[in-house]
This record gives C-alpha cells, structure tokens and sequence, in this order.
C-alpha cells in the first residue's frame, strides 16, 4: 500500500472496492485521510509525457457521456461568478492564479478585478485556456511566476500525486499573507455514505479524497491559517440532472430528447448535494 501523504504511516486501512477507482479505497489509521492505496494506472499529470497522460485518462473514462460542450462552458461560468464572489470577500483584487485551469472559464471571469495567470497540463484544454489569460503548460511545480495574491483550484488537488507537495508548491508562490482556495469533493458526506462504491466523486483518476479534519491538517501542516472550510453548491441544469443520472442508470439518456421538447434541458437551478467542500487559507509570515 502506497504510505499516507498528511502523516506518512504505512499501515492504512482498506475501506472498499469501486470499480469507478483507480485501485482500492484505503483510510489512513493515523491521520484518517481516505485515498487510493495502490494505482494500477498513470493518470496524473506530472508522471509522464502530458499528451500521454491525457490520452490515459480519456480512455479511463470513456464509458461516460459528457455534456455538449456549450452547455458546460454556460453552467462553468455561473459557477465561475459565484466563485469569484466569495474570493473577493477576502480579496477584492490582485494577482491570481488558478491551477488546473482548463478552459479557462474561472480566469475569463477573474480578469475583470484581478490580474489573472494559469496553469494547466492538458494540452487541449491549456490551448483554449491561453487565449483567455497568459497559461502555463505544465503542473504548478514548472510554474516559474511569484508573488501571487490569491491561488486557486478547483477539483484539481484531489487529482495530484501528492497533495501534500502539491500545496508546497502553491505556498511558493504567494505572498506571505497569500489567499489559497481550494474546492475538492468531500468524503465525509451522505452522499458517500449512501452509495458508497458508488459515490459520483470516484473516477478513475481522483486519488485523494478530504474530510475537513484533514484538509485542515493539511493547510495547517503547509503553513496555512485556516479561515473558512465550508460545504458548498453548484449550478446545474435539468440537462446536467439527466446526464449525470444516466450514469446510475443509463436508460434516462434516452429521457433526453424529451426534457429538451419540454424545455426542462434549460432550466437552471442551484443544486448542493453536501458532498463538496471549500476550504479559504492564508498563508502565514
């Protein structure tokens, strides 16, 4: 089994089996982090070529239907708003930096107050994300920029090799009294505990899954003041609802062309399952 990130012990505890990881669910008997003990597939970035990568966890994913990509790009930019809405509560502007950009929806809305860079190792996506804000091609350990204001990511941590070394690198780059925001799915949520293998936050290439006793340890661990952890929502439409069903029981894809007859395809609402976590740090002096 593959040693705890936060604390380093070898000894976790096996959990479950779902067929949607990577390799068996496992929680750490010292510090309770829940992550997936042995990896039977390359699908971080940063452990290989990144078009190699990306082509890995394309495949890894194929039996999945995704939205049109009209309609992502619309409900990723109210998410965007809302986002943005609460990290200027902290801070109003600034230099930002968002890892894990991807098309670059969070730094199209960001550049209206802040000053707004990325980073982003999927080829495809860091192309579109460069016509938006000046991108970084990579992992934020090749990230050469400093000084930042604000970082943030949003569902990438979870994706790393090490959360741990993945916040190092953040820290590097902020100023002292630096913001860190960090959105990740979290473990310790009904939802979990009702469908258990089946939870919609196991794919195959989320390795690391929080709760907030060890998001916290690890902010405090990297030299974080913790200022806000909470559960948070997102903006879903009805088409989203029916996608993202079809993936329990595939049948309701063909429900599609109907909801989009009644119009129920574009009806918008905020949706909060309770299973996402935000967590706002400073880093210390």
């Amino acid at each position: 089994m593959i040693p705890c990130d936060l604390c380093g012990s070898a000894d976790p505890r096996r959990i479950l089996e779902s067929f949607r990881l990577d390799g068996p669910l496992v929680r750490c008997r010292q510090c309770g982090l829940y992550y997936v003990g042995e990896r039977r597939s390359a699908l971080v970035y940063g452990s290989g070529n990144s078009a190699e990568v990306m082509e890995r966890v394309r495949d890894a994913n194929r039996g999945l239907r995704n939205l049109p990509l009209d309609e992502e790009h619309r409900l990723a930019q109210l998410n965007a708003k809302s986002r943005l809405q609460i990290i200027r509560q902290y801070r109003p502007s600034g230099k930002l930096l968002e890892v894990g950009c991807a098309r670059g929806d969070f730094l199209r809305v960001a550049r209206e107050y802040f000053t707004a860079f990325g980073v982003e190792p999927n080829p495809e996506l860091w192309e579109e994300a460069n016509k938006v804000a000046p991108v970084h091609q990579g992992v934020i350990d090749t990230e050469t920029g400093s000084y930042y204001d604000v970082a943030v990511s949003f569902h990438v941590i979870e994706h790393t090799p090490s959360p741990k070394q993945f916040l190092a690198a953040i820290s590097q780059r902020l100023r002292p009294k630096g913001l860190v925001v960090l959105e990740t799915p979290d473990i310790d949520s009904i939802p979990f505990l009702m469908l258990r293998s089946r939870w919609r936050q196991f794919i195959p290439e989320h390795y690391y899954f929080f709760d907030e006793s060890t998001m916290k340890k690890l902010l405090v661990d990297g030299g974080f003041k913790v200022e806000k952890i909470a559960r948070i929502g997102k903006y879903a439409s009805g088409a989203l609802l029916l996608n993202r069903l079809s993936r329990y029981f595939s049948p309701i894809h063909y429900l599609e062309g109907l909801a989009a007859r009644l119009h129920f395809s574009n009806l918008t609402f905020e949706l909060n399952p309770h299973d996402i976590m935000i967590a706002i740090a400073t880093k210390e002096e």
